[in-house]
């Protein structure tokens, strides 16, 4: 009888762990992550800097939409941008706490930059 307890013990643990382990990387990790590829592509100064924000972007999410928006709709949802190219961009991955998909918008200043964006987007 011990060994069979011992069994289901370990069994336990280990599923456990399991779901302690998906719940992190889901809940904890990629919504870390998705802030900071915001944060990348958002406060890029510089068009190299632009570029590398773009591709960690494609490259570490699935880039879902990339468009080009209105000054007006920049306004519309609180962010003051000026430029000729304003980037709306959203990755296919939502928040687990609020539903809505990631979305970072940016000034483009390079608009060689956005091919990486087009050919990597799902």
């Amino acid at each position: 009888m011990v060994p069979r307890r011992k069994i289901l013990l370990g069994i336990g643990l280990a599923f456990i762990a399991v779901v302690m382990l998906f719940v992190t990387y889901r809940y904890l990790f990629v919504p870390l992550k998705f802030r900071y590829l915001i944060y990348r592509v958002e406060s890029a100064r510089t068009a190299d800097e632009e570029r590398r924000a773009f591709r960690i972007a494609a490259d570490w999410g699935r880039v879902w939409e990339a468009d080009r928006i209105r000054p007006e709709d920049a306004i519309a949802v609180g962010r003051m941008m000026t430029g000729d190219w304003l980037l709306r961009l959203e990755w296919l991955d939502s928040s687990p706490f609020n539903g809505g998909a990631y979305v970072a918008y940016r000034a483009v200043m390079d608009t060689n930059n956005l091919r990486i964006l087009w050919d990597r987007s799902y």
